[in-house]
Order: structure tokens, then sequence, then C-alpha cells
């Protein structure tokens, strides 16, 4: 069921999208909510929709974050007067199937979007300073070579993990071509050690593939300023770590660390980026 959010109808202008973009808030590195937020802060977002939880989502064991409880949320957001449509949701835990076809359903349906674009996420052995590249699959070849004039790297060969947002990004993408709804599936490389926190130069580098793929416009310099910080902040624990240092600096050089060294550079660098 969707459940109207806005006062008011929505304009003749407002209610044609072309492009839908979809997020989902587990994606390794923060990608998804930081798309969003640049968004936000460029547009500014006004709420359409909302898929109900109760068919898609368990909500015995919510997570609490800050002493806040976290209830599982599916929105649609309208960018402004003419920007996309994007949709920020959890992964659906059951009912794939009915969850995307509620999604298409409004985007296409009430929104007329003729084009889907998803935001995931790659995790890689590279280091923080490496350049990340964004890869693309497409449901439709002639998507391509427009993708391509992004930057995106098409070609890729990946198996996406069981219950990750990039494997229902796909299931989704296949959905949309069975309703001949055009789509791409865009991921963005993250060194491993930042999976489990905030990648914000990932984050940029997904964000300049959508403004140059959608032709938005938008200004990215705000997104420098998270990038330094924590560059920075890696920057003092190899100081102050030998064996952080040994590490990065293997990986700069394109040597693959062994597990018990990914594990502990990983565990160290979420330890240290979360102490406060």
């Amino acid at each position: 069921m969707f459940q109207e959010r806005r006062q008011g109808r929505l304009s003749p202008g407002e209610s044609q999208r072309s492009a839908l973009i979809v997020a989902w808030r587990q994606e390794p590195g923060a990608v998804g909510p930081d798309v969003v937020r640049s968004l936000r802060r460029h547009f500014g977002l006004d709420t359409a929709a909302e898929i109900e939880p109760t068919d898609f989502f368990s909500l015995e064991g919510v997570a609490i974050r800050n002493d806040v409880i976290q209830f599982p949320v599916s929105r649609f957001y309208t960018c402004g007067q003419s920007g996309p449509l994007v949709f920020l949701s959890d992964a659906p835990e059951a009912n794939h199937y009915e969850f995307l076809s509620k999604l298409l359903d409004t985007a296409t349906d009430r929104f007329g979007v003729t084009e889907l674009y998803t935001v995931g996420a790659v995790i890689s052995a590279i280091s923080h300073i490496s350049p990340r590249r964004v890869f693309g699959i497409v449901n439709r070849p002639e998507l391509i070579p427009r993708i391509l004039e992004s930057g995106v790297v098409t070609g890729m060969d990946y198996e996406t993990p069981h219950g990750g947002g990039t494997s229902i990004s796909n299931f989704l993408l296949w959905l949309a071509k069975v309703r001949g709804l055009a789509g791409c599936s865009l991921w963005v490389e993250i060194p491993f050690y930042l999976a489990a926190t905030v990648d914000p130069m990932a984050s940029k580098r997904m964000m300049e593939a959508l403004d140059k793929g959608l032709h938005l416009n938008v200004d990215l310099r705000a997104m420098d300023i998270p990038i330094a910080e924590t560059n920075q902040r890696l920057y003092e624990l190899r100081t102050q770590n030998k064996e952080v240092a040994r590490c990065l600096e293997l990986l700069e050089r394109g040597i693959m660390l062994s597990d018990e060294e990914s594990r502990t550079l990983a565990a160290e660098v979420i330890r240290f980026l979360h102490r406060r």
C-alpha cells in the first residue's frame, strides 16, 4: 500500500519524472544514503510516497542506533521541479517480487518514469587513495554508449553476495526489462576496510557518474569536505599504527593482503574512525 505524504496534489510538471534513482540504505560504504543526501542538498527533496513495510520486513529485532529505534523505510522523493525521482529503501527481507513490482508500478504509473538507475557498491582490494571506478550493467544495449560517456566501465565480471542490495538491484533491473523499462545498475568500488563505515570518495564518484549521465548539474564541492576529513583520519591512523601502515603500503603497491591482514586492517580502521 502506498501512502501520500505531501499536502495537496502533484502538479502536472511534477508528475513526469523521466529518471528514477534507486538507492539502498545498507549498501557498503553508505553510498546510497550519501547519494540521496547530495541530491537533497542540491534539489531539496519532498516525500512523495511510501511502501508500507508490513508485507516485506520483519518488525522483530529492529536495529537501535543512538537510543532511537530504526524501522525499515521505503520512500519516494521528488527532486524539485525537474530533478529525478528518488527511491531510498531498506532491502526487502521477503516477497521481493511483489516489493519491486510496487516500486516500478508507482514510478511508471504515477510519475511517468522511463529510465531506471540503481546505486550500489563493489567491495574491492584497493586503497582509499586509489581512484574509484564505477561499473555499469544495462538491460538494453542502446544504453551502453551513454554510460560510457559518463566514465562508467562495462563488461564487469562480478558475483553479488546473496541478499545484498546489489542482488536486489539486479533483480530490479531484470524486472524493469520485462516491463520494457530501460535500466542501468551502477556499482562503485569501495576499499574493503571502508565497507562497514563510510566512503565519501566512492559516494562522490557515484554522484559524478549520475550527474554526467542525467545532466543534473549538481554542485559536488560539498562532498570534498568529508573526503578530506576521512583521508586525514586515515593518515593519523597510519602514523600511529605500524601494522596498518604496512598493510596500506602493500595495497598501494597492488599486493594482496592475507585474510588475517585484511581482517586486522578493517578492524583497526573501523575502530579508529568510530572513535570520538
